[in-house]
């Protein structure tokens, strides 16, 4: 093969810098050893390792070389291969953020790879130069130890290793890492340790965060004297933290399995518990609840609970979650029935003493009108049914007052039984001699009214009815009726809450009173709205502190029409 075709053969980008190369050796005539691509006659290329020597003469000028031609395309295939594969491998530990180290146990000598400078904040050429002493004083004095110990636990078993630690990077900062690998042997030698380090800081104190929070939790929980839930969309329990055996008697561990929390709720209390859980759980709730209601303990007990809880919107159209808290208020409830004995004993103490003060001022006026029945000139004159009329109202308070009392000191009485025993004792009062005279009451059964309403409206009885009993039969010896009718009318809003005026919207019932005789009827020169009699003008002042209306109709008798309102208790 001439020189021609040697020069021919060589692939085109090879020419000019094995030419170089050679005029180089040829006047140094020295050896050479080059690497270029050739192509052969099949046309196939292949890769040659052209070495020899130049041959001189006695005066040093190069005359010809003898060299060997070296066919190496497959361990320069295996090289570029080899290449690629350590770049991918490169690229891809530097993409993983971790560093990849080779050490050789006997020379500690070691190689690094990957994403050394994210890893310690080195470079690899500066790590590598590092002495073991320097690496060992880089991590964290208080995990050296552990570091070491693991090794050389995991160095005796041949197995693999794994450890956290605590590295000091070049700029002074620690971060947590990650040390995994596998030791290499040969018979039984170990010489070689391969495997990873890993920056886990972000992770580490995130665990560290969520370790700190379930801490505080449970420190919560542990010294919380309620109980934690929170319930499916089924209102089934998920959990159940905190004092849950001390309030009901049963485990956490129950109420997962067989325990129900309904079934220890009391039977009594359970409906209205069911209706506040379906209001919770409508779409028109406000999402927030909180019930008070009783259950049974495991040993028997009746335990007041206080139970608050919110829905929880989950995303994704998954079911809604309830989560909430439960606390034992059963000796609140205790104290507040204590203090309501104490406050309904102290009312009805209160309404009693009253009563006995009316009953006095009853009993002076009484004595008072018996003096004056000793003085001639003031016998049967109005100043003896002046001090009669006087008592007669004297003891129409005072029987309020006995009413309430015997109610057990409420702030309402039942003003149909008190008519019953006001009227009752005015016909003692006036009705003496005169046994003729019925009395016929229409009163509906449970109207329970305050004081301020009940005291002006028995005062408006006493009136009606005593002025019925002295005026309405003179002359008369039978047939005397009269008639008392109390009830509620059709219900209707209160006038300020039609108006607009009332922003609560109260409601109110309306009253009908009637108070009627079969007498000889009052003159026509009577005026209900300008009386001349004090007991009259007494009525028609309280129906206007009641607000109400009176109607007078005449024919045939008296009948007095009082219309009130009462709000609705």
């Amino acid at each position: 093969m001439g020189k021609n075709v040697w020069i021919k053969n060589i692939y085109p980008t090879d020419k000019n810098s094995v030419g170089k190369e050679f005029q180089k050796v040829r006047k140094k005539g020295r050896k050479f050893k080059e690497e270029l691509r050739l192509r052969k006659k099949d046309g196939t290329c292949i890769y040659v390792e052209n070495s020899g020597v130049c041959l001189t003469d006695h005066e040093g000028q190069p005359y010809g070389a003898i060299g060997l031609l070296k066919d190496i395309t497959s361990a320069k295939l295996a090289k570029v291969q080899l290449r690629e594969n350590e770049e991918r491998y490169r690229i891809a530990t530097e993409q993983t953020g971790q560093l990849v180290f080779d050490i050789n146990l006997e020379t500690f000598e070691f190689k690094l790879a990957g994403a050394v400078r994210e890893v310690t904040g080195y470079n690899p050429e500066e790590l590598e130069n590092l002495d073991k002493s320097a690496l060992i004083e880089s991590v964290h004095p208080e995990d050296r130890t552990e570091l070491l110990d693991s090794f050389r636990k995991s160095f005796e078993k041949e197995k693999k290793f794994r450890v956290e630690f605590r590295f000091r990077k070049k700029d002074g900062n620690y971060t947590y890492a990650e040390n995994s690998g596998v030791w290499l042997d040969d018979e039984g030698k170990v010489y070689r340790a391969i495997g990873v380090i890993k920056n886990i800081t972000e992770w580490k104190l995130a665990i560290e965060k969520v370790e700190a929070s379930e801490k505080k939790y449970r420190s919560f929980i542990k010294n919380f004297h309620g109980i934690a839930f929170q319930l499916d969309e089924n209102f089934i329990p998920l959990f159940l933290h905190g004092a849950v055996e001390e309030i009901t008697g049963y485990s956490e561990k129950e109420f997962m399995s067989w325990v129900k929390w309904k079934d220890i709720i009391l039977p009594d209390d359970l409906s209205f518990v069911l209706k506040e859980e379906k209001k919770i759980r409508s779409p028109q709730s406000a999402g927030y609840e909180e019930i008070e209601f009783r259950i049974k303990h495991r040993d028997g007990r009746i335990r007041w609970i206080n139970e608050v809880y919110q829905k929880i919107p989950q995303e994704n159209g998954k079911p809604e979650l309830y989560q909430g808290t439960i606390y034992d208020v059963t000796e609140r409830k205790e104290t507040e029935k204590f203090l309501e004995n104490i406050e309904t004993a102290r009312k009805k103490e209160i309404h009693h003493r009253i009563k006995n003060n009316l009953q006095v001022i009853s009993s002076l006026l009484d004595l008072q009108a018996e003096k004056f029945k000793n003085i001639e000139l003031v016998k049967n004159s109005e100043v003896l049914e002046a001090f009669k009329e006087s008592q007669a109202r004297v003891i129409s308070m005072a029987l309020i007052h006995e009413e309430l009392y015997k109610g057990g000191g409420m702030d309402t009485l039942n003003f149909s039984s008190y008519i019953e025993e006001l009227v009752e004792n005015l016909f003692r009062t006036y009705r003496i001699g005169k046994a003729s005279t019925s009395l016929n009451m229409d009163l509906e059964e449970k109207i329970f009214l305050d004081m301020d309403t009940a005291v002006p409206l028995g005062i408006i009885i006493n009136e009606l009815v005593s002025n019925a009993l002295k005026y309405a039969f003179v002359g008369r010896e039978d047939d005397e009726r009269i008639q008392i009718k109390l009830c509620r009318e059709e219900f209707r809003e209160s006038k300020d809450n039609m108006e607009g005026k009332n922003n609560k919207g109260l409601k109110k019932n309306s009253f009908v009173l009637i108070v009627s005789d079969n007498g000889t009827g009052v003159p026509e020169s009577f005026d209900l709205k300008n009386p001349e009699g004090l007991g009259i003008q007494l009525v028609t002042a309280l129906v206007d502190q009641l607000e109400g209306k009176i109607e007078l109709k005449r024919d045939p008798g008296t009948e007095f029409i009082i219309r009130f309102m009462v709000e609705e208790s």
